[in-house]
């Protein structure tokens, strides 16, 4: 009997037992399908037969953990998953995480947060904080799987900090694995942590031996050259190479690793002693390293000899050819570049193409007494059937060598060489981006056919060089041959609009459509760029045609829509353009994310700010490559008073290894300046200064932060130590530079100082101008000598050379408020209006507080009202504060009050000097409600009065918050001045939960204590 006849018998014996069963199977699925069953306790006899040891009854291997069913943690995933799609709080996360664990079977919430880590999914800052509050606050103990997941989660967001206290805590509790050591290891590269980084070498031995072959994992390569390259910025390779040696970890790629790096540096004292340790140690170098001895030899010699030790009896590879060739550029060596002919393949690659072709260039050792001739005839000797379509390098060297000695047939064999329109294309804008009009025209002649893309990149070349009768004649050939598209007419579009034609370019769109072709958003969006800056209907008439075009705005829109924004920009304008930032959906990319921070820090939108740089933080923004954009983060944060977020922006951009600018430099150290922490960037100068890479970046101008920031925290004697600092380091003095310390001189009282700087000015060659001469008003007029300042203002006026300017009528006009000289003032007003100097919001608050101390706050309000219609001027907060002081000055609280719900309604945000003069007026008038009404929207409470909430409670709230201060005497003054005991203990209990104000735990006591003691309580 067969084998199957067997199987078959054995099923129809057993069938009414597998029908049983089946039966009973589905009954109990229907019965108990929802219930989970519990695995045993822990302690018990089948967990300890499963987990012998280890941590939480599991091995402490990572590799021998048993691996939980996939659906075992299912619900516990998707439960937290869904919570964090919500984008939660970190402490609304801790509470997610703790809940869903509870719901989880006793023993096994270890493996269910590895299931939660283990999705594959990036987690964020605050899922690994809240994991870590959970495990504490439960008392579990992490497993040394679970302690790898948190590590390389913390390592993917940059939680330094916690990587290292999570490092710690796993190598206390048991020998970590070699995956945890080079977690450590790549954690203390990414922090440029050289100390560190060498330190984990020897406890990375068994990881790097394993990968001791001639073929390394990518992961370890590149692992290893990171460490060299961080090893060389330290000036540590031979540190580096004795520790990799003592761990008998040296081998071959890592030698070439460490010649590599050498020889890009030019450090030949470091290539030649590892060249010796290789030798030593019996190392076979790679191909790879022996390109790099050559190219890092001392001389022409040694590159020679490096090149015939490599080769051997073997035809050299192509590698080491192009190594060789490069030698001979280097060294302008007629011997190496012969043997580079020599030794050339049969087949040549583009890149040694380039580096042979390089040699006939004049001054080098091929070059011919024609120029030209030698690069075309070794083209045609050895590189003609060379694919040289991805190397514009290479073409460029034939194609201009050919046209200099007329090599018409060479020029259009290297062109049809090209496979592509493409190709051409680019060898033509290669041209275009030099300016070189002339070759461009040329190679697109040599063209055999021509289509759009060809027509394009000429036509943007001749309108780029101004040649527009060149770029009409191309396009009207363009449209006689049909090789036009909707990029051709843009570009001739976008011509006519920067010479300011607007005319000829709606003219243009029109032929366009009757064409066939429909203006898309290139079209408009140059349009748009063109009215930009004038702003108001002409731009948004534009928008509104692109819209009717069926056409939505991208990203660039966006872009100009946001530069065009500015500080006197109209309510409307403003909120339309920001309006369609957050409609369009577009992905973020660098521009449109520094463009936006630029635009809310000139529109002073902070909540807006907040906003996207919360987004930013949480992982969900722009990965950010750019210098200019992390320049516009730190000037973000620092307009936002977030100096956490400041310095956390900026070693971002350390780790991420991305060079600071001057602007980047010069946005970080005004940042913290600004910020209260001159000495801060006084110190981030002096760092950079210490490096050779760094000391370039810095300037007079970023000490000038430091400067001001000294200067206006009255540390006068910093700003003269500063001032000599400088001298000593010989920094370039611009106007600029004097102009502040002018400007401290005005502020410390000590204008004797002025004539000396002027003296020096002169010396350096440097002329003074207004702000230098309003600055000296300033100072007089601080120091009493108003008659002085006015002096100062009609010699201005005498002279050919300088026109006072706003800021010049601004501080004398200040300098009549402070003393309350209201008709000079005003005379001075009409004076500068008369010298067509418009006036500003800062015109505005000191005209207010002009009429003010003069005693006519009616008068603020008609300046206000006149000025902002006559100039179109959109009164700022500084504006709105002076108004409600003039209001309380005079006891008018109600009055003050509608310039609050004023300031409110036109989206002005309050400040905490807002709400010190609305409440201490609250106070002494005795009206208790309005002040409750006050703290409650200033603190974001709810039942404050819809009136002061017209844009929401955002918007009512300043920036950083009510302080403390504020708050306990605006509470003590309801108890004790109103007698409303119960309205302030009864706002004292929700302020409680005001996030970041902290209140004194003995001010109930104090407010029922001074309430009993108070007249009013005993009435």
């Amino acid at each position: 009997m067969s084998l199957i006849e067997v199987a078959v018998n054995a099923v129809f014996a057993s069938q009414t037992e597998i029908i049983v069963f089946v039966f009973a199977f589905c009954f109990h699925s229907l019965i108990f399908g929802k219930h989970r069953f519990a695995p045993p306790a822990k302690g018990s006899k089948v967990v300890e037969a499963l987990h012998p040891k280890g941590d939480s009854g599991r091995d402490a291997s990572p590799r021998q953990t048993l691996q939980p069913v996939s659906g075992v943690h299912s619900s516990f995933v998707r439960a937290v998953s869904s919570l964090l799609r919500l984008d939660p709080s970190q402490e609304g996360v801790r509470l997610e995480i703790s809940k869903q664990l509870g719901l989880s079977a006793v023993g096994m919430e270890i493996e269910a947060l590895e299931a939660l880590l283990s999705t594959g999914k990036p987690m964020s800052a605050k899922v690994l904080t809240a994991i870590r509050g959970v495990l504490q606050t439960q008392g579990l103990q992490p497993s040394i799987r679970l302690y790898e997941l948190l590590l390389r989660g913390c390592l993917a967001t940059r939680l330094f900090d916690d990587f290292s206290e999570l490092l710690a805590e796993a190598e206390a509790r048991a020998s970590a694995p070699p995956s945890i050591k080079v977690l450590a290891l790549r954690a203390a590269v990414q922090a440029s942590d050289c100390e560190a980084a060498v330190a984990c070498v020897p406890g990375l031995a068994s990881a790097l031996k394993s990968s001791n072959t001639a073929t390394p994992s990518t992961a370890d390569a590149h692992l290893v050259q990171q460490l060299v390259h961080l090893a060389a910025d330290a000036d540590a390779l031979p540190r580096l190479l004795q520790e990799l040696c003592t761990c008998e970890l040296l081998n071959t790629w890592v030698f070439g690793a460490v010649l590599d790096e050498c020889s890009q540096r030019g450090d030949v004292e470091h290539l030649e002693q590892g060249v010796q340790l290789a030798r030593a140690q019996g190392a076979e170098l790679t191909s790879k390293a022996r390109c790099a001895s050559i190219r890092g030899a001392r001389n022409a010699a040694d590159a020679l000899s490096s090149f015939q030790d490599a080769v051997g009896q073997r035809p050299p590879s192509v590698l080491l050819v192009k190594a060789l060739a490069e030698a001979a550029e280097r060294f302008r060596d007629s011997a190496l570049a012969h043997a580079v002919l020599k030794y050339l393949p049969a087949n040549p690659t583009a890149a040694l193409a380039v580096a042979v072709l390089r040699l006939c260039l004049p001054g080098a050792p091929l070059a011919s007494q024609d120029e030209g001739v030698s690069v075309t005839q070794i083209y045609e000797q050895h590189f003609a059937t060379v694919d040289l379509s991805q190397d514009v390098q290479a073409q460029r060297l034939v194609a201009d060598a050919s046209i200099k000695c007329g090599r018409t047939d060479v020029l259009e064999k290297l062109v049809r060489s090209l496979p592509d329109s493409t190709s051409r294309a680019a060898l033509v804008k290669s041209y275009a981006s030099d300016r070189r009009l002339d070759g461009a025209k040329r190679v697109f002649e040599a063209c055999p056919e021509k289509d759009a893309c060809l027509y394009n990149v000429l036509l943007s070349a001749c309108t780029v060089g101004r040649d527009l009768a060149s770029a009409e004649k191309l396009l009207s050939h363009a449209s006689a041959t049909g090789a036009v598209d909707v990029a051709t007419y843009n570009t001739m579009i976008k011509a006519y609009l920067q010479l300011g034609d607007s005319r000829r370019a709606w003219a243009l769109v029109q032929t366009m459509r009757s064409a066939g072709l429909a203006p898309n958003c290139v079209t408009f969006n140059e349009f748009i760029d063109a009215v930009a800056a004038k702003g108001g209907s002409a731009m948004w008439e534009v928008v509104d045609e692109m819209e009717a075009c069926g056409l939505k705005p991208n990203s660039i829109t966006c872009s100009i829509l946001l530069k065009s924004v500015q500080q006197r920009s109209q309510p409307r304008d403003i909120e339309r353009a920001l309006k369609i930032v957050e409609s369009v959906d577009v992905a973020m990319d660098e521009v449109l994310l520094s463009s936006i921070c630029e635009a809310c820090i000139r529109t002073n939108r902070s909540d807006l700010l907040a906003r996207h740089l919360e987004r930013q933080r949480s992982g969900k923004g722009v990965q950010v490559k750019a210098a200019h954009t992390y320049g516009s983060l730190i000037r973000s944060y620092g307009f936002l008073q977030d100096l956490d977020g400041v310095w956390a922006t900026w070693r971002e951009m350390k780790v991420q290894r991305i060079a600071p600018t001057c602007i980047t430099l010069g946005c970080m150290v005004e940042a913290v300046t600004n910020n209260g922490e001159p000495e801060a960037g006084l110190q981030l100068i002096r760092q950079m200064l210490a490096h050779e890479e760094t000391c370039s970046l810095v300037n007079a101008v970023i000490y000038c932060s430091v400067l001001k920031g000294f200067s206006h925290r009255k540390r006068f004697d910093q700003v003269w130590a500063v001032h000599d600092e400088m001298r000593a380091k010989r920094m370039q003095y611009s106007i600029v530079t004097y102009n502040a310390l002018i400007d401290a001189c005005a502020r410390s009282g000590e204008m004797s100082r002025v004539s000396p700087l002027l003296e020096q000015m002169s010396k350096d060659g440097i002329e003074p101008n207004v702000i230098t001469y309003s600055t000296v008003i300033k100072g007089y007029c601080q120091d009493n000598r108003v008659d002085k300042a006015f002096e100062v203002l009609e010699d201005m006026k005498r002279s050919a050379d300088f026109t006072p300017d706003e800021v010049t009528y601004n501080t004398l006009l200040d300098g009549c408020a402070r003393y309350g000289m209201l008709d000079r003032g005003m005379a001075l007003l009409r004076n500068m209006e008369g010298a067509g100097v418009t006036p500003s919001n800062f015109t505005l608050s000191v005209l207010v507080k002009l009429a003010n101390r003069s005693k006519r706050p009616e008068m603020a309000f008609e300046l206000c009202s006149e000025l902002s219609s006559k100039y179109s001027i959109r009164l700022n907060m500084h504006v709105y504060n002076n108004l409600v002081h003039a209001c309380t000055a005079h006891g008018n609280l109600p009055r003050a009050l509608e310039v609050f719900e004023q300031m409110l309604g036109e989206r002005v945000r309050p400040d905490v000097r807002t709400y010190t003069l609305l409440l201490r007026s609250c106070i002494s008038s005795r009206a208790a409600s309005e002040a409750v009404g006050l703290l409650r929207a200033g603190a974001g409470l709810g039942g404050a009065p819809s009136r002061f909430l017209p844009c929401g409670s955002a918007g009512a709230q300043p920036k950083g918050g009510l302080t403390s201060e504020l708050v306990t005497e605006a509470l003590e003054g309801i108890a004790i001045s109103c007698g409303k005991e119960d309205l302030a203990l009864g706002l004292l209990q929700d302020l409680k939960g005001v996030r970041g104000l902290k209140l004194d735990g003995r001010l109930p006591m104090r407010l029922a204590a001074r309430a009993i003691r108070s007249p009013s309580s005993k009435q």
